[in-house]
């Protein structure tokens, strides 16, 4: 029969930081989590001012500068880290947004209007539709001359972390589709499969790789999730194929992105491993219904930055350094060798 993933489906946002966006917002959040202001000093995070300062320090020391957004930005930094790190040149075609609005093309626009109202509908700014993001929708799908659902998510995400600048999102979503360290479109696509799940090339081919290393890495726990019949459409699938955007908190998926930012889209599996291993022992002792609550209670997850909390409690710092260990030991850095 298989486990339920429960009922949460969406990016899940904090009432008390529903109503704000971009640099305010994430400093919500800083400040919601005194544990956090102490791993940044740990880390010594310093501020850096622009897109220009960002770019001079990843060209100067290229190794410190992963490591710096792999263990996770400041809210003052995210933006210009994660622009820099996607692309070298500050690459804007101007007029490019305002013509791709302009333009008569239509064959999305109600795919389009199904979406919207599907993402983040626990924010305020996307409590009714969202001009910005159909605009920023609109645009990706004739530059692309595609739209697949999925991609209002992350473009919704994205949205709120820059501060609803629509150019922005725009662009950023653009190089994070056509980098080929990361390709995010590919996870979306589908092939002419009458097989529902077997649509998703991409994700079948990145759940092979997961298999084949959680089988290696965690054997007693992949034989535990084998015999309590735990599939992947229990929770590998749903953390793939959403960019984990619809399984954890908004503060938990800012720093996961952090980290896939710095590395490549393998950092998804690694990630995922990560989280396996940090509840190993914990999810060894519980039964199919129970592992399938937990996985649907993390959504809920508090005090995510604590690391004094027992083995059932979410630590994105235990997560981060898990993390970078299987993407450097299991060689995820050589991309195009790991997906063939």
């Amino acid at each position: 029969m298989g486990c339920q993933i429960g009922k949460t489906n969406q990016i899940q946002i904090r009432s008390k930081y529903n109503n704000l966006v971009g640099i305010k917002f994430q400093e919500a959040i800083e400040s919601s989590n005194p544990q956090l202001k102490y791993l940044q000093n740990k880390w010594n995070q310093f501020e850096i001012k622009d897109f220009t300062a960002a770019l001079k320090f990843k060209q100067s020391d290229p190794t410190r500068f992963r490591k710096y957004l792999m263990n996770g930005a400041l809210s003052s930094n995210r933006w210009p880290l994660w622009k820099v790190s996607l692309f070298v040149d500050n690459i804007f075609e101007s007029g490019c947004y305002e013509a791709l609005l302009k333009s008569s093309q239509n064959q999305f626009d109600s795919d389009i209007e199904k979406d919207l109202p599907r993402t983040l509908p626990g924010h305020q700014e996307f409590h009714k539709k969202s001009q910005a993001l159909q605009n920023v929708l609109k645009a990706i799908a004739v530059y692309n001359n595609d739209y697949v659902t999925g991609m209002n998510q992350v473009a919704g995400f994205l949205l709120l972390v820059c501060g609803m600048e629509e150019e922005e999102a725009f662009w950023m979503l653009n190089y994070l589709n056509i980098n080929p360290q990361f390709k995010f479109h590919q996870l979306y696509q589908t092939s002419d499969s009458q097989n529902q799940r077997n649509q998703f090339e991409f994700v079948e081919k990145l759940l092979n790789i997961f298999h084949k290393h959680f089988k290696n890495q965690m054997p007693q726990l992949y034989q535990h999730f084998e015999a309590q019949d735990i599939t992947q459409y229990c929770y590998i699938w749903k953390w793939i194929f959403s960019l984990f955007l619809q399984t954890f908190p908004f503060e938990v998926v800012l720093y996961f992105f952090d980290f896939m930012i710095a590395n490549n889209i393998l950092a998804i599996i690694s990630l995922s491993l990560a989280l396996l291993k940090h509840f190993q022992s914990h999810l060894l002792k519980l039964d199919q219904y129970q592992i399938a609550q937990f996985i649907t209670q993390l959504s809920e997850c508090q005090d995510v930055f604590d690391k004094s909390k027992h083995s059932n409690h979410l630590c994105v710092e235990q997560i981060i350094i898990y993390a970078s260990q299987f993407q450097e030991q299991l060689g995820f850095s050589r991309l195009e060798e790991t997906l063939k």
